[in-house]
């Protein structure tokens, strides 16, 4: 079954070129869920450094700052979905 997930026009640019540098590396066709599954794994090894760098993110951001955005969206998406 299958979600739909909201993502910034710069998330998706850098999702985008992951999804290329997957192709290119397993000679196959991937799609978004591929890309997602791909830096999931990198989380969950716990290499923050490999993840920042495939994702793009700002180097002087702090986890307070993204804990404040990330709850921002979710209390967004209940007004918006009920969620």
């Amino acid at each position: 079954m299958s979600e739909t997930i909201r993502v910034s026009k710069e998330v998706k640019r850098e999702l985008l070129k992951i999804m290329g540098e997957l192709q290119i590396e397993r000679g196959e066709k991937v799609d978004f869920n591929d890309v997602i599954e791909y830096l999931l794994s990198l989380y969950r090894r716990k290499n923050p450094e490999i993840l920042r760098r495939m994702v793009g993110l700002v180097p002087n951001i702090s986890y307070e700052d993204l804990r404040k955005e990330r709850k921002k969206e979710l209390e967004y998406e209940k007004e918006k979905y009920g969620i």
